[in-house]
């Protein structure tokens, strides 16, 4: 009872009128900083549930799109449409959105994939057309009627000269690249090369170095403007040499004829795009996208020049020579125009570009003097 009874008062004073309107003050700003707060938190949360509700409803739009976009005839009701079944699949083949070959493969090396016959040799040589570029073939097997104006190497089986020569390509491509490093892509300005290998399996099994050689040049020959369309009837890693090393077939674009194309739809599952390759002609794969070719059937090889190789003449009397006259391409016209722009003397285009050295020196002088003056025309 006696500790019950003891008790300690703390004198504690009433807060003034100034303490309590200062006290009031702080607690009505802290008040309107919370509900600033909690009104951002709340327009946030709104908007990001407006974000996802719109997301959502624009998947469920470009879903009933699709729909929408097959309906037959722009929309017109089935019982109004009087064409036969043949015709609806037609028009819905024709749907099939194509890319342009020249488009897809620029400035890449290419492998052609198809059966002898579906014109692997015709679309090589229309390609390597396309972009102007010098272009040699390794084509053992060619006949004389075969690549005409082309410069053909390895006729008749000779093998060893195609290995010989694409142990030359790999150490052009190294002096070419050494080029860049020192004057940059003006280096190689007009000097594109275009490398057909006719069935490159054969020629990697009997060419020990065309593996390395593919290999290779798919991989740094695009900047030194080396570029190689190899055609062969597989497309598998151990047709094309490279087992163990199939990264290479990424530098690639793949173009599929006939029955390949069709074989690789299938594995897409995409049962449209079949149809639409077995529905018309000239149609290809590029990669996983479908592609329509150009009518090569009526197509004629148009000799390519090739202005890095010195002309041979004939022997003549100083009264019977006759300098012989060489065709000029758009494709040399400007890379001797745009050579001449960077600052490149005479000289060295001769020498370097066209080729002339030597007792030759005049005729390439006289074939430059007659390109700049088609220039300026």
């Amino acid at each position: 009872m006696q500790r019950m009874e003891r008790h300690a008062w703390v004198y504690q004073p009433f807060p003034s009128a100034g303490q309590m309107a200062r006290f009031t003050g702080w607690m009505c700003g802290r008040l309107a900083f919370m509900a600033v707060d909690t009104s951002l938190s709340i327009i946030k949360f709104a908007a990001k549930g407006i974000v996802w509700l719109c997301e959502k409803l624009q998947q469920g739009v470009k879903h009933f799109e699709r729909f929408y976009d097959a309906m037959p005839l722009n929309g017109m009701p089935l019982s109004a449409i009087t064409v036969e079944a043949t015709k609806e699949n037609n028009s819905t083949i024709d749907m099939v959105r194509t890319i342009d070959i020249l488009s897809a493969i620029a400035g890449k090396h290419c492998l052609i994939i198809g059966d002898t016959g579906t014109g692997k040799s015709t679309l090589a040589q229309w390609l390597a057309q396309q972009n102007n570029s010098q272009v040699k073939v390794y084509d053992p097997d060619a006949s004389p009627d075969e690549w005409t104006g082309l410069n053909v190497i390895g006729k008749g089986g000779d093998f060893e000269t195609i290995a010989n020569s694409m142990n030359e390509d790999l150490w052009e491509m190294q002096e070419r690249i050494v080029s860049r490093a020192k004057h940059g892509d003006k280096a190689n300005l007009g000097k594109d090369l275009c490398i057909i290998a006719e069935e490159f399996p054969i020629l990697k099994d009997e060419c020990s170095i065309a593996p390395e050689w593919l290999g290779k040049i798919a991989r740094r020959g695009r900047k030194p403007k080396m570029f190689i369309i190899a055609l062969s009837q597989s497309d598998s890693v151990t047709a094309l040499g490279i087992e163990g090393d199939g990264a290479v077939r990424s530098n690639f674009r793949y173009i599929r004829l006939g029955k390949f194309a069709v074989l690789h739809a299938k594995k897409l599952k995409d049962e449209s795009l079949v149809q639409w390759l077995q529905a018309g002609k000239y149609r290809c794969m590029v990669d996983d996208e479908p592609c329509q070719l150009p009518d090569l059937s009526g197509y004629k090889v148009v000799t390519v020049p090739q202005p890095f190789l010195p002309v041979e003449k004939t022997e003549t009397t100083p009264q019977q020579e006759v300098q012989p006259i060489l065709p000029v391409s758009d494709g040399l016209k400007n890379a001797v125009k745009a050579l001449k722009e960077a600052g490149y003397s005479d000289s060295k285009i001769i020498k370097d570009v066209l080729g002339y050295r030597g007792a030759q020196y005049n005729d390439g002088k006289d074939l430059l003097a007659r390109i700049l003056s088609i220039s300026e025309n």
